[in-house]
């Protein structure tokens, strides 16, 4: 199911066409002195902004099948930190240790000492939740790469199951190291993707909004606020949407 940000890049996209389409429509009458809201330039404006917009459809699909394997991966990781600290409970570790293994566990789990999830600092609101959840990534294999660390020194952990063997217990965290790469890798034409629609379509001075705005202006000079014409065209709204 598309976002609610990909409805609306497509519909600022679709009210371009339309405002092309209708202002050629007004024929001779409609000779901007602007070079950028000529209808050859609307066109060749409307053009760009549509291959743009597919590039960013093409790009994320990759992405997005990376980045499911991603979740699938990772979602058993919680769950078994959980059982590696029991396991090392049970093995007779000392309390130092237990306590250790205790804060690694919490912070692979995403929460605090008080066991309430951790939150982000005020003034720290990320920009990009895409950025942000890669972090968290990166942080959960960290936090695990620490977890075997400490139960690898452990003479006392030496657990029958073999899904609790260190050596298992490496593989995995290989698997994760790789499939996090792999899709730090496809973000990268994704997110260079949508910072050139974002150019294309919201900067103030050149993006399709601000063409938009300017359009309807000089509809309005010539028929008039009161006009059909102009009434048509203003009746498009245009929003700015980012990632």
């Amino acid at each position: 199911m598309a976002s609610t940000s990909e409805v609306g890049h497509t519909k600022n996209l679709s009210k371009l066409e339309t405002m092309f389409i209708t202002c050629n429509g007004f024929g001779a009458i409609y000779n901007p002195s602007n070079p950028d809201l000529t209808i050859p330039a609307l066109s060749g404006f409307y053009t760009e902004s549509k291959a743009a917009l597919k590039l960013v459809k093409t790009t994320q699909t990759p992405f997005d099948n990376i980045e499911g394997e991603r979740k699938m991966l990772f979602k058993p990781l919680k769950p078994l930190a959980t059982k590696i600290l029991a396991a090392l409970y049970s093995s007779g570790v000392t309390k130092t240790v237990i306590d250790d293994a205790e804060t690694i566990n919490r912070k692979i789990q995403g929460k605090r000492a008080d066991n309430k999830p951790e939150e982000t600092p005020p003034g720290e609101t990320p920009r990009d939740k895409i950025s942000v959840s890669q972090q968290s990534y990166d942080l959960q294999i960290d936090f695990f790469e620490k977890q075997i660390e400490l139960i690898s020194i452990q003479p006392k952990y030496n657990p029958n199951e073999l899904p609790l063997k260190v050596v298992t217990l490496i593989s995995y965290k290989t698997q994760l190291q790789e499939i996090n790469t792999a899709v730090k890798e496809v973000y990268d034409p994704y997110n260079t993707a949508m910072n050139a629609r974002d150019k294309k379509f919201y900067d103030q001075e050149t993006g399709l909004v601000g063409k938009a705005r300017l359009a309807k202006g000089y509809v309005k000079s010539v028929y008039g606020a009161s006009s059909p014409e102009y009434k048509t065209v203003n009746a498009l709204r245009f929003k700015v949407i980012k990632k």
